[in-house]
């Protein structure tokens, strides 16, 4: 009888699925797969029925979420190892549970518990069945996983404006809020800027998983047991609950979704077509009602600045559909409709003395004066 490599049926062991069936050949010495999806008329499968064919272990008798468990159970760093743990807790548990692994930085010590489970795994299976086998690797007591660096906490400060302008559901910011305030919620860390909550629902919990922005001021990713079949799921109640749990509140700013601002200019020599060189006549130049928006959307920012911070523009697309003449006075109005953490999205719109004469969206970033111009500053020649 040829004896089997252990290493070798471990890998094959690792490919089988809730669809596929593996069969060892005691006399070849070959692994072989057949699938439920198979044609009903190919009678290819009769070969298993020989004494030579033996059937490999089902995905169900390997039992790999047991392997995970063990594996989250196995990690010396406590945190790390609540987190795989409470990745595992109820459904879509797999998913969570590989990107837990990316985001604590374990995937190669998963791979190599794994292999290491499915040899010993090989080992039962050969030595229950009667087959000689030879090498492997004897899985040994689990090492202790140390945690390779020590991250700095970023400050939070998710605000109401930017909770808002999130989609979400009708009225559950109100709800989460409520929630954060009856308490009992655990929050568990894994830096950088990634958590796992608990957060009480009725005689349950509800787990939710969520990201930072690297500056801590929005959300990145999120996404609790409520919304977990979303394509892209809405902010919920518990991940509002969460946010709040986490940084100690609603963050103060006086950024607010409708906050607005508006700034005036009359038309003269100095802002006309003619003279920016955006076209020949005498009338109110584009260039310049743009300015005239972005100038209303910094005064919307003014006082919600912070020492040292500024704005600056990143895009604007505006449509000018009438032409003001000399004299006529302008006025450009920016309101605030969406404010992702440092990220502010603003409707504008023109208007003369007659009515409307552009419109269109802008964003600007907050952004820290002194380490943006000495970024800026790296671009000379």
């Amino acid at each position: 009888m040829i004896k089997l490599d252990l290493n070798k049926a471990a890998g094959e062991f690792e490919l089988i699925s809730a669809n596929t069936h593996l069969f060892y050949n005691v006399e070849t010495g070959e692994f072989d797969f057949s699938t439920d999806f198979m044609d009903a008329e190919d009678d290819d499968d009769e070969k298993y029925e020989e004494d030579s064919w033996i059937a490999a272990p089902s995905q169900h008798d390997i039992g790999e979420y047991d392997i995970m468990v063990d594996f989250a159970e196995s990690v010396a760093d406590a945190k790390k190892s609540e987190l795989l743990c409470v990745a595992l807790e109820g459904r879509g548990a797999f998913r969570r549970f590989k990107d837990t692994l990316s985001r604590v930085d374990l995937e190669d010590e998963w791979y190599g518990f794994r292999h290491k489970a499915f040899v010993k795994i090989a080992q039962e299976w050969c030595e229950d069945n009667g087959i000689e086998y030879v090498g492997g690797v004897q899985p040994d007591e689990p090492q202790p996983l140390e945690s390779k660096q020590d991250f700095p906490a970023p400050k939070l400060a998710v605000t109401m404006a930017t909770l808002e302008s999130h989609n979400h559901f009708v009225g559950d910011i109100e709800r989460g809020e409520k929630i954060y305030m009856k308490g009992g919620l655990e929050i568990l860390e894994a830096p950088p800027n990634f958590y796992w909550a608990k957060v009480p629902h009725k005689n349950d919990i509800k787990v939710v998983t969520l990201s930072f922005s690297r500056d801590g001021q929005n959300l990145d990713k999120y996404v609790c047991n409520c919304s977990a079949n979303y394509n892209k799921p809405p902010l919920c109640r518990h991940v509002v609950a969460a946010v709040l749990e986490i940084q100690g509140g609603v963050a103060e700013s006086k950024l607010a979704l409708g906050k607005s601002a508006s700034i005036s200019a009359v038309v003269d020599e100095s802002n006309i077509a003619k003279t920016v060189g955006s076209g020949s006549l005498n009338v109110f130049a584009t260039p310049m009602m743009i300015a005239l928006m972005e100038r209303a959307a910094c005064e919307c920012l003014t006082d919600c600045l912070d020492e040292g911070q500024t704005s600056v523009g990143s895009s604007v697309s505006v449509e000018h559909t009438v032409a003001s003449p000399l004299g006529t006075e302008i006025t450009a109005t920016a309101t605030i409709e969406y404010v992702f953490g440092r990220k502010i999205e603003f409707k504008v719109s023109a208007c003369d003395n007659v009515g409307e004469i552009g419109k269109g969206t802008h964003v600007r970033m907050i952004i820290d004066s002194e380490r943006f111009m000495k970024k800026a500053e790296t671009r000379k020649q």
